[in-house]
């Protein structure tokens, strides 16, 4: 916490920040003095946080802001504010973008007057990710897709990944993607494009082992799966089917031949010299070979690593894999080929989140990857994110991890809104940055400030109380459709349902800014109100008080898809989650 006598609330928090008397008024118009040669996205931003920029010169006099180039750790830099001026010091663009960053927070609360100070600030890990599911249901809007790439860059994320399983248009085959949601290759050097202007990688994600359910479904590849697709087709799989997947039997020539016809459309979209292939959960490994041994299973799982290593190599691009398998076949871990990174995942607290030193210990770069929890939930369970996210962030720093890698998924069609994840979506950025940063707090604060503009915590708190909603009132879909019982105390349910109208209010009360909108705000009453009405299911209201609810909630979810996501999705979330509860007597 900032004691000086203008509160600044910083996100993420600075390594250090030493307040100074005085303050210097900010000049109208901005002079800027830059290093040369400088980086014209630099320049972009410059003119973003001051509107009417008057000059942006190498050799400029007297500047009220000057960028320098110093030696030091990369992605780190020196703001200091005093009464002549701002200076901002780094080694590269990508320190000189994080301390622009921060300065723009600092304007937002002090615009006329900046506050002296000295601020030394450098990332403790050098991968600093979030990784989005968009292959469960719902696929985001460009537009939108941009807008929180946006507020990434502001919370010094630098690598993006988009979880693919199938939504990408093959020229070879469209019958990958169907007629479902998805993007072509266009829209994705689009992205890449964007992401590079705001210091972000995006790293190419295709599951090319298991979770390849909706292709081994495929007339033409479903003798390729370790065990064929449980359903006749993706379109009458179950989601629970779905989820589970398929595994790629990977010992058939016609496997390699279908991944390199993938890879060759896919992998060319993205600048990237990294590519994930994902490998987890291959539940179904050996099924083709039953006398199979152990060992057997662990060499054909690299064996299998082996050639999409070369197959990456053949595009520029080096290995990243989760480390579930690996884990079940220990002895894999060894043969891995040179060059893998692991991303290690764990997402509640009772995982243990030393297990990331079994691969870190052996010399392999690892990418510790908790999650804001919003999978198989009405609203992300935000408390048990908030301690799996510090606790994973300080245990892969006192291992050595390379990086922290934020998972969002979207079990079950991705009911869960977008903004709900914002608070954990930030609070992953800001222990990326620096584990040691107070999660509690000091975060909840300048979480509720930078975002919502709020002058206390309060914004936060409404996103602990509506995510610490338990799984028997919370779960998507519905705690009757999941067959959950109800809980062991049946107040709880009744409890849920009246306290939920704050959490409602308050939310509707939220402010409108450059990181939240109206939409934002929308959603999250919404959420809110589904809370509410999945409470009452569980307590036992009728279906005569429930059903015509839930008919105002569905009419009200479709435009808030529709305004974030592209929009066959929701037709899953209708079939399968709304309209079960409606025979519910």
């Amino acid at each position: 916490m900032d004691n000086g006598p203008i509160p600044l609330d910083l996100l993420p928090q600075p390594a250090t920040l030493r307040r100074r008397p005085g303050g210097f008024p900010l000049p109208v118009p901005v002079t800027v003095r830059t290093p040369d040669p400088c980086d014209p996205r630099l320049c972009t931003v410059l003119h973003a946080l001051f509107p009417g920029l008057h000059g942006i010169a190498h050799h400029q006099a007297d500047a009220a802001l000057e960028l320098t180039t110093v030696s030091g750790k990369p992605g780190s830099y020196r703001l200091t504010i005093g009464p002549g001026g701002i200076r901002l010091a780094a080694p590269d663009a990508a320190g000189h973008f994080h301390g622009l960053q921060t300065l723009r927070q600092i304007l937002a609360q002090a615009p006329a007057t900046l506050p002296c100070l000295d601020i030394e600030d450098a990332p403790a890990f050098a991968l600093r990710g979030y990784y989005l599911d968009i292959s469960r249901g719902r696929v985001p809007r460009l537009d939108m897709l941009k807008r929180r790439i946006r507020l990434l860059a502001a919370l010094k994320i630098n690598h993006l990944q988009l979880y693919f399983e199938h939504p990408f248009r093959f020229r070879f085959d469209s019958d990958i993607a169907g007629d479902g949601d998805a993007y072509d290759a266009d829209d994705l050097r689009e992205l890449d494009r964007y992401c590079r202007e705001h210091f972000i990688e995006l790293t190419p994600s295709f599951t090319c082992f298991g979770h390849m359910g909706r292709i081994l479904s495929l007339p033409p590849y479903r003798h390729l799966a370790e065990a064929e697709f449980p359903a006749p087709s993706w379109e009458d799989a179950t989601w629970r089917q779905r989820l589970h997947g398929a595994t790629l039997f990977t010992r058939a020539p016609e496997s390699q031949d279908l991944l390199r016809r993938i890879l060759d459309e896919f992998l060319p979209c993205f600048s990237s010299t990294r590519f994930n292939l994902c490998g987890d959960e291959t539940y179904d490994l050996g099924r083709r070979t039953p006398k199979a041994t152990p060992a057997d299973i662990a060499r054909q799982y690299t064996d299998h690593i082996g050639f999409l290593r070369n197959e990456a190599a053949r595009h520029g691009k080096s290995l990243m894999l989760w480390g579930d398998m690996l884990r079940q076949h220990p002895t894999a871990i060894g043969d891995l080929p040179e060059g893998c990174e692991v991303l290690d995942w764990a997402y509640f607290p009772s995982n243990r989140f030393d297990q990331c030193g079994e691969f870190i210990s052996r010399g392999i770069p690892t990418v510790v990857c908790p999650s804001v929890r919003g999978f198989g939930r009405v609203f992300p369970a935000v408390e048990e994110a908030r301690t799996v996210i510090a606790a994973y962030a300080r245990t892969g720093q006192t291992h050595g991890a390379t990086g922290l890698l934020n998972t969002d998924w979207g079990d079950y069609g991705h009911f869960n809104m977008p903004p709900s994840a914002l608070h954990g979506l930030a609070l992953g950025a800001h222990l990326a940055w620096n584990p040691t940063n107070d999660e509690r707090e000091g975060f909840d604060r300048a979480f509720a400030r930078i975002l919502f503009g709020a002058a206390d915590a309060g914004p936060a708190e409404l996103f602990s109380r509506a995510g610490s909603v338990p799984n028997e009132l919370a779960a998507w879909p519905f705690p009757p459709l999941r067959g959950m019982d109800p809980p062991a105390d049946p107040a709880l349910a009744r409890e849920t349902a009246e306290e939920s109208q704050a959490w409602i209010e308050g939310f509707g009360r939220l402010n409108s800014t450059g990181w939240a909108d109206e939409t934002d705000q929308a959603q999250l009453v919404l959420a809110a109100r589904f809370l509410r009405y999945s409470a009452r299911v569980v307590a036992g209201a009728g279906a005569a008080e429930t059903r015509p609810l839930l008919d105002e909630l569905e009419q009200a979810y479709a435009p808030l898809w529709f305004a974030e996501s592209l929009p066959r999705g929701l037709r899953d979330i209708s079939e399968r989650g709304f309209a079960p509860m409606r025979l519910r007597r």
